[in-house]
């Protein structure tokens, strides 16, 4: 099964590349960029649309990346607040339970509930 998914990684990798050199080889006429930054030199066409593809896709990894680190520290937060709660719960859990209700230390117990009566 290996061999089979190195073999067609392969074969799509040469065939991308086999595309890519016959989309550069067609579209060799020069254009000049207009950006409002300024006028760029006249560049290959095929150029200019793989510098403007890899700019987007850097720029949309980052923001992607951007998002992710917002959505990690958020998770991590809740995390750590049930974390909290559930040691809470587990200390409410673990208290002792009494036969007697609670009552003012100074005061007299109620009747019928004193032990041994």
């Amino acid at each position: 099964m290996r061999l089979v998914r190195r073999l067609l990684t392969i074969v799509v990798f040469v065939g991308l590349l086999v595309a890519g050199w016959m989309f550069a080889a067609s579209n060799e006429q020069p254009v000049v960029v207009h950006h409002p930054a300024g006028e760029f030199t006249a560049r290959a066409l095929w150029m200019v649309l793989l510098i403007a593809f890899g700019s987007g896709a850097v720029l949309s990894g980052l923001i992607a990346t951007v998002r992710g680190a917002r959505i990690r520290l958020v998770s991590r937060r809740y995390r750590k607040l049930v974390d909290s709660l559930q040691a809470e719960v587990h200390q409410l859990r673990s208290l002792p339970l009494s036969e007697q209700p609670a009552q003012d230390p100074g005061s007299a117990p109620a009747k019928g509930l004193e032990r041994g009566s």
